[in-house]
């Protein structure tokens, strides 16, 4: 891991800390045994699979493979590195960290990510001041309570009021000590086209600001008072924003979304707003028309439901489709609300109430799968199937939708649904999913591939390997006698080899480990992940440990001498006896002292 702290605070914030409780504001847990298991935080489950461990700090679901200590979660849950892990559980903990020496680059961008930081927070709070400023913001701030927005929640949202003067925030920014530079970085200036000078990018616009997960103003969003286009204009592209990974107000609702394990996410600022100010807070934005693969993951590491509620335009319908196909993909059980035509969530919250909302639209949200027959139907223009042409087509649309069900109960439920819908028969529309799948493969139900990076060839892995990494792990001791015989290259799958090196490594170094800390090991996640379902694995024989390791170790080295048999065997079969005997005859040789090698081993 990254070396910027010392080990012994790295172990004085893990010891402060208990993973159980940790986790436990994530999921519930529930003791069993000597364990607790829950549902997984990081996919979407009905049986719980995942394992924390008390006594060793660690976790490990057995359902998606994710696993580690208490860094490695908080990095997974949080969507932070390691560095960023520590910092913040140092300063829950109370703990002082050094500084971590940077290059003369790095301390470049970091100093530049602060100052535009900086900046935001300061224009957040001058959009905020010019709203409530009698002089200035009379305008906006009517508008604003027009949308019945009560003040505590604008001061809330931080909203405000960017000034219809040109260069109003520049001027303010400029008084501050900011220079143009970081001003133009910040994506809150541009330079005048008559080349000299600078504007504000946001005039005669209510503000929004926009933050991380860490509550920091990253970017605004700004909805213009007049007639002006565009509508909505957002902050661009910086060094600390990124509108792919950002969903607005996630800052806001995270606690209440993992509450309830359901987010509902808008298209707009002011549909979240209301509804949060309403009551309903497990709510947040897509910054754009449709979700990316970075939002979608974000939303899975808080929750295992989202409800996909944008407006009931042709826009927000596309919009909808689209991500759906991607929080699916992420591992979300996806439903999606419709509301009356015409009207968007915030209309509708106004009109009828949160509570209505919640009834009439967020509870009776379509599943994923009911949605997209619906629409299809409503597209096609078919209320009812009267004649073949019609079924036909409504068949041939729907089948790519029913070949991505990868649960055969479910399928078999919809099925059956559209067998009584167009009155045929369920064999019929079985042999017609057939066609589809053997067309187009069938989605989500690979098997899951164990790949070496250097050959890229599927191999399921060795279980004497698995067998000799678990023992090492779990008892320090063994791993000289491992040594002995093995060197890190003679293990088959990568990640197996980067933990081997580290283990050998500590052992030369006379490094001590125990289960709970020996993850602190490695840099990778995948190897953490690793190290933590070996560790929690029940071990079947502990009275027979050096005997295992014995005979796993045969196993290996006999596996790799036989391996080396058949690629000469391979060899010889390509080679022409005429022209390449002598080249056969020195194989031969070779294939003679590895069969004598294997049988050694084997005594």
């Amino acid at each position: 891991m990254e070396n910027f702290v010392p080990e012994e605070t790295i172990e004085e914030i893990r010891q402060h800390f208990d993973l159980v409780e940790v986790i436990s504001n994530y999921t519930a847990l529930k003791k069993t045994g000597r364990n607790y298991m829950g549902l997984c935080p990081f996919h979407s489950e009905k049986t719980a699979s995942f394992t924390v461990s008390a006594e060793k700090q660690l976790y490990h679901c057995f359902g998606c493979g994710a696993g580690g200590n208490l860094f490695t979660f908080v990095m997974s849950v949080e969507n932070l590195n390691f560095r960023e892990a520590v910092t913040l559980l140092a300063e829950r903990a109370g703990i002082s960290l050094p500084e971590k020496p940077l290059s003369s680059g790095e301390k470049q961008f970091k100093a530049l990510k602060e100052e535009l930081l900086e900046i935001n927070e300061v224009s957040m709070k001058f959009f905020s001041g010019a709203l409530f400023s009698r002089k200035y913001g009379s305008e906006a701030l009517n508008y604003l309570r027009k949308r019945e927005l009560n003040d505590s929640t604008l001061k809330k949202f931080g909203i405000g009021y960017a000034l219809s003067f040109g260069d109003s925030l520049y001027r303010f920014l400029k008084k501050q000590g900011f220079s143009e530079d970081k001003m133009e970085k910040a994506g809150l200036i541009i330079p005048s086209s008559r080349g000299s000078g600078y504007y504000d990018r946001f005039r005669n616009r209510i503000m929004f600001p926009i933050f991380n997960q860490q509550n920091q103003v990253v970017g605004f969003g700004g909805r213009i008072l007049d007639q002006s286009q565009p509508k909505y204009l957002n902050s661009p592209e910086t060094p600390i924003y990124n509108k792919r990974k950002i969903l607005y107000a996630l800052n806001f609702s995270r606690y209440y979304i993992r509450e309830k394990d359901e987010a509902v996410i808008f298209e707009g600022y002011t549909d979240v707003i209301t509804a949060y100010q309403e009551g309903l807070k497990n709510c947040a934005a897509s910054l754009g028309t449709s979700l990316t693969e970075e939002q979608a993951e974000a939303l899975r590491r808080n929750t295992s439901t989202v409800v996909i509620a944008y407006d009931s335009d042709t826009a927000g319908e596309a919009a909808a489709w689209r991500g759906m196909d991607i929080l699916t993909k992420a591992g979300c059980r996806v439903k999606v609300a419709e509301l009356p035509e015409s009207m968007d969530p915030d209309e509708f919250i106004k009109k009828k109430g949160i509570r209505a909302f919640e009834k009439e639209i967020i509870e009776k949200s379509l599943p994923l799968i009911d949605y997209k027959l619906q629409k299809i139907q409503r597209d096609i223009g078919v209320t009812s199937f009267n004649n073949p042409e019609e079924k036909l087509l409504y068949i041939r649309k729907i089948m790519p939708v029913l070949a991505q069900i990868d649960n055969r109960v479910e399928l078999d439920v919809y099925l059956q649904k559209v067998s009584s819908q167009i009155e045929v028969q369920v064999s019929s529309l079985k042999l017609e999913l057939r066609k589809v799948r053997d067309t187009k493969g069938k989605p989500g139900s690979f098997r899951q591939k164990k790949t070496d990076d250097a050959a890229g060839k599927e191999f399921v892995l060795p279980a004497a390997e698995k067998e000799l990494l678990a023992m090492m792990l779990k008892y320090p001791q063994y791993t000289g006698e491992v040594k002995k015989w093995l060197k890190n290259t003679d293990f088959s799958y990568a990640p197996f080899r980067k933990i081997v090196d580290k283990l050998y490594e500590a052992a030369d170094q006379g490094k001590t480990y125990t289960e709970a800390d020996v993850s602190n090991l490695f840099t990778g996640l995948e190897e953490q992940r690793i190290a933590a379902a070996l560790i929690l694995e029940e071990e079947k024989n502990p009275d027979s440990r050096e005997k295992i390791i014995k005979d796993c170790i045969k196993k290996v080295k006999c596996s790799q001498l036989s391996s080396k048999r058949r690629e000469i065997e391979k060899e010889i079969s390509q080679l022409d006896k005429q022209q390449d005997g002598e080249k056969i005859k020195e194989l031969l040789v070779e294939w003679s002292e590895l069969k004598r090698l294997e049988k050694e081993f084997l005594l």
